[in-house]
């Protein structure tokens, strides 16, 4: 039996193995003294010699040092005994993309792929209150009338986490249909069922917000039993498909969050490439309805092959 190895009921009792499987307490000054290939984790009562007070720290198993476990609590990424170098950490997750301020800070219709129907208009327009730039999607005053932004990139990996963030704006809380997220329909047709993720509003069927989503077979939208408004308002998406049961929440302006369960996308399907984000607004009234966009932004994974 190994030094390290657990205990049964005929283990006998040694300072060499209960060195090995306890944790060891000591100022820094008496830590740094220990031979570390006789030990396996240490905790500092008293800062010293390189040890910090309420920190645990792995022995390597050579002796030649030690890792601070507690750096996983607050840390910078400066170093390999701080959580890693940040460089390191990228290297490692190059399939994870995050469209980061780009669209966040100036959204301006010229960085989206853009569409309209009958009399849809968009355009770049300043907030008159706080100088702001916003995206204004405008569907004019013809019923049925679209318009509608996204973003076209490198393929979603429904398989992994991610997150998606907006702030918008509705005009008017009646007579329209919104749909926003990661690769929501257009409303220029019908629904499908392929893999999604985001939220709905359909003033037919009542002035809640829905979460919304499809795992490639079936799509379904969820009453969040929040009602629609038209302050500014800015929306959460996360997307849990690892967990024991899938789900997603969604954070409407920050407050309780919605949880859905029901038809989360978990793996990797066709049409994810098209529409990584999308804002689409429609009316069903001869009269103006709009959108204005103010910022997002979305962290998520791509496929391995980046295709």
């Amino acid at each position: 039996m190994g030094l390290g190895d657990s205990f049964d009921n005929t283990t006998p009792l040694s300072s060499s193995k209960l060195n090995k499987t306890n944790a060891v307490s000591g100022t820094g000054a008496y830590l740094a003294g220990l031979d570390k290939a006789k030990h396996g984790l240490l905790y500092c009562t008293s800062t010293g010699s390189g040890f910090t007070l309420d920190h645990l720290y792995l022995c390597l198993a050579d002796g030649t040092g030690v890792i601070d476990v507690s750096a996983i609590d607050v840390h910078t990424h400066s170093s390999s005994s701080d959580g890693g170098n940040l460089i390191d950490v990228l290297r490692s997750n190059p399939d994870v993309l995050d469209s980061g301020s780009y669209l966040a800070t100036t959204p301006l219709m010229s960085k989206w792929v853009t569409a309209v129907s009958g009399t849809g208009a968009i355009s770049d327009v300043t907030d008159g209150t706080t100088l702001e730039p916003y995206i204004l999607l405008d569907t004019g005053a013809t019923s049925a009338s679209t318009a509608r932004i996204k973003q076209v990139g490198i393929e979603w990996d429904p398989s992994k986490r991610s997150w998606f963030k907006c702030m918008t704006k509705f005009g008017t809380a009646s007579s329209l249909a919104i749909h926003i997220g990661t690769n929501m329909e257009a409303l220029s047709g019908a629904d499908n069922n392929d893999r999604k993720v985001g939220l709905e509003l359909c003033t037919t069927t009542n002035n809640n917000y829905f979460a919304t989503a499809s795992d490639g077979t079936t799509r379904s939208a969820s009453d969040t039993g929040t009602a629609f408004g038209t302050t500014r308002t800015s929306f959460r998406l996360e997307h849990y498909p690892d967990l024991g049961t899938p789900k997603i929440d969604l954070y409407i302006a920050e407050g309780t969050v919605f949880t859905k369960t029901t038809n989360i996308p978990t793996t990797v399907g066709s049409n994810l490439v098209d529409q990584i984000m999308r804002f689409a607004i429609k009316n069903n009234t001869a009269a103006s309805r709009t959108l204005q966009v103010y910022g997002t932004r979305f962290v998520y994974q791509t496929t391995n092959v980046w295709s």
